[in-house]
C-alpha cells in the first residue's frame, strides 16, 4: 500500500462478469474469481512477498554477523546495505501488487471484487497508515457503482498533511467524474481547474506529467454536456479509443463516440459502435450509457 495506484481512466466503470474474458484476451491475474477468492489470492501473494523478504533478511543478517566475527568489515557493510535493498525491493513489489490489482477494474471491469480486497485491507490497517488511499479507492468504487454522491462524501474524509501529495491528483479525478455524473458542471469545471494546476507538481517531461496532461485534455471534453460536444471532441474520442491501454478506457471512449454520433452525426455509425461485441465487459455506468444509446437508436427507427 506504499504506492498509489495508477490514475483512473478518463471515465471509469465496472459490472458483474460472465465467463468470457475482456476483448483481446487481456484480463487481470484475478480473472474468473469471485470477490472472496480475489481477496484471498491477493493476500496470498502479498504474504508470499513478505515471507520471502523476511527469509532473505534473516539469512543476510546471519551472514553479516559471521562477517563481523571474521573481522571482514567490508562484507559487513555490504550485508547491512543489502538489508535495506531487500526491504526496498519488497516495498516496491507490494506496491506493484496493489497497482496490478487495479486491473480488476481496468481490464475486468469489476469494482465489486476490487472493493472486497479494499475492505480486507481496511480491516488489516490497524495503524491507519493506508486510510486515505483506501478511502480514495473506495470512492472510486462508489463512482463506478453509480453512487457519485457517495463518492464525494467519502472523498470529503480524505486528508493529507502535504498539499502536493500526489494522491490528491487521483482524488481530484474521481471528484471531477462524480460531479460530471451528478450534473454539477460548475463544480466539475472548478475541479478541472484544480487538476490543471495540480499537474505542475509532476516533473515536466516525466511519465506522470504526460499522463496528467492527457487526463486534463480528456476532461476538457467530458466537462461539456454531450449535446454541446463538437467534431473536434469526436476526433479526440477516436484518438483516445485507438490509443487506449486498457479495455475499460477503450470501451468508455467508444461509447462516448457512439453517443456523439447518435446526437450529432450518423445513427448508423452509432449503431455500429454500440453493437460491437468487443465492448464487453461493461461496467454499471457504461451499461447505463449503452442502454441509453440503444434506446435513442430505437426511437429514431
Amino acid at each position: 500500500m506504499s504506492h498509489a495506484p495508477t490514475p483512473p481512466a478518463p471515465a471509469p466503470e465496472p459490472n458483474s462478469l460472465g465467463s468470457v474474458p475482456p476483448a483481446g484476451g487481456k484480463h487481470s491475474a484475478y480473472w474468473d474469481m469471485d470477490a472472496q477468492e480475489t481477496a484471498v489470492a491477493y493476500l496470498k501473494r502479498l504474504r508470499a512477498v513478505r515471507v520471502q523478504s523476511i527469509a532473505l533478511i534473516i539469512a543476510n543478517l546471519v551472514a553479516t554477523i559471521w562477517f563481523v566475527e571474521a573481522g571482514n568489515l567490508l562484507l559487513y557493510g555490504i550485508g547491512l546495505a543489502l538489508v535495506f535493498v531487500i526491504a526496498l525491493v519488497a516495498r516496491v513489489r507490494m506496491g506493484m501488487l496493489f497497482i496490478n490489482l487495479g486491473e480488476v477494474v481496468s481490464q475486468d471491469c469489476d469494482p465489486v471484487r476490487y472493493r472486497a480486497v479494499l475492505d480486507v485491507l481496511a480491516e488489516r490497517d490497524r495503524f491507519g497508515r493506508s486510510v486515505n488511499t483506501i478511502a480514495i479507492e473506495r470512492a472510486y468504487c462508489d463512482y463506478l457503482e453509480l453512487d457519485s454522491a457517495g463518492a464525494l462524501r467519502r472523498l470529503g474524509t480524505v486528508t493529507f498533511k502535504r498539499k502536493d501529495n500526489l494522491r490528491w491528483f487521483r482524488a481530484l479525478q474521481i471528484e471531477f467524474l462524480s460531479r460530471v455524473d451528478l450534473g454539477d458542471i460548475e463544480g466539475a469545471r472548478d475541479t478541472l481547474a484544480r487538476l490543471s494546476a495540480f499537474r505542475q507538481n509532476f516533473k515536466a517531461g516525466s511519465r506522470n506529467r504526460t499522463s496528467a496532461d492527457m487526463q486534463v485534455a480528456d476532461y476538457a471534453v467530458l466537462v461539456r454536456p454531450p449535446a454541446e460536444r463538437d467534431a473536434a471532441d469526436a476526433a479526440r474520442m477516436r484518438e483516445r479509443m485507438m490509443l487506449a491501454d486498457c479495455h475499460q478506457q477503450r470501451a468508455n471512449w467508444q461509447l462516448y463516440l457512439a453517443e456523439y454520433e447518435l446526437l450529432h452525426g450518423s445513427p448508423e455509425e452509432a449503431a455500429r459502435l454500440a453493437s460491437d461485441p468487443t465492448l464487453n465487459p461493461l461496467t454499471p455506468r457504461m451499461e447505463r450509457l449503452h442502454s441509453e444509446i440503444l434506446v435513442g437508436l430505437e426511437a429514431r427507427r
